[in-house]
Formats: structure tokens, C-alpha cells, sequence
């Protein structure tokens, strides 16, 4: 009898999360282009918030993700010093499903590594995934 409220639960969140608006290509570059300028202004909330309509993810989850950031960024302005700009660094492609831009935001000391994905299930994109990290070794490609 237990499951029965988390089943119901579940059904409920489950619509929701399927209700992402996709987007077309251009709309995809312009959408993170947005976040970016965003974040770059540590409006944190608001980047989300602007990808939010778009990533099929329940809302609780972006917001988790929101302050998230919200609690690591006094860290990352502690070791990195003062935000400088945001730099676009490529887009890449996998098949005719995925999409990726990824960009640095440029501090004093370090820089930190933005990531965004998308996927297309059928004829629109949706945001996939969205992360951050310090791994500008990652930005190379060893031949």
C-alpha cells in the first residue's frame, strides 16, 4: 500500500516533465547565448530559469541545480577571484541527435568550463544536460 502515493506521484510528474518546448536550431545557439550572458552576470537563477521552458527535466530538478551553483559559487569566486567575461571555445555535433556548445567564463586567477547539450528526439531540440567544472584540460584534443 505504500507505493501507492509515490506511483501517483510519479504520475503526476511525469507529464510535466515531457512538456519541454523544443527548439529549432538557431533558437538553440540564441537560448545559450542568453544563459551565458546570464550567468556571466551570476544570475544564476534567471540562466535557469531561461532554460528551464526547454529542458524536460521536472522543475524541482533545475531549481536543485540552480542552487547548487547558488552554494558552490562563493567557492569558485574564493579560488578563481573576480569574473571577467565569457568566451565562446566550439560547437560540436554527434550524428543528428546531439548538439553541444561549450564556453569558458573567464575569471582573474582560473577559468571554469560551461557546457550545454542538447538533444533531438524527433524535429526539435531540447536542452539535455548543462554543467560547469575546472577541467580546461578537457578542451584539448591529444593527437
Amino acid at each position: 500500500m505504500r507505493l501507492l502515493p509515490w506511483g501517483c506521484l510519479l504520475l503526476l510528474v511525469l507529464p510535466l516533465a515531457g512538456m519541454a518546448e523544443g527548439l529549432d536550431y538557431a533558437q538553440t545557439r540564441q537560448l545559450t547565448e542568453r544563459a551565458v550572458a546570464l550567468f556571466a552576470d551570476e544570475k544564476i537563477d534567471e540562466g535557469y530559469q531561461a532554460l528551464k521552458p526547454h529542458w524536460p527535466l521536472p522543475a524541482v530538478e533545475i531549481d536543485n541545480l540552480a542552487n547548487q551553483t547558488h552554494n558552490q559559487w562563493p567557492m569558485v569566486r574564493q579560488r578563481f577571484g573576480e569574473p571577467l567575461k565569457m568566451e565562446f571555445v566550439h560547437e560540436a555535433r554527434a550524428g543528428e541527435s546531439l548538439l553541444r556548445y561549450v564556453y569558458i567564463q573567464k575569471f582573474e586567477r582560473h577559468a571554469l568550463r560551461w557546457v550545454f547539450t542538447f538533444y533531438k528526439p524527433e524535429g526539435q531540440w531540447l536542452v539535455n544536460s548543462v554543467s560547469f567544472d575546472d577541467q580546461l584540460d578537457r578542451l584539448f584534443v591529444v593527437r
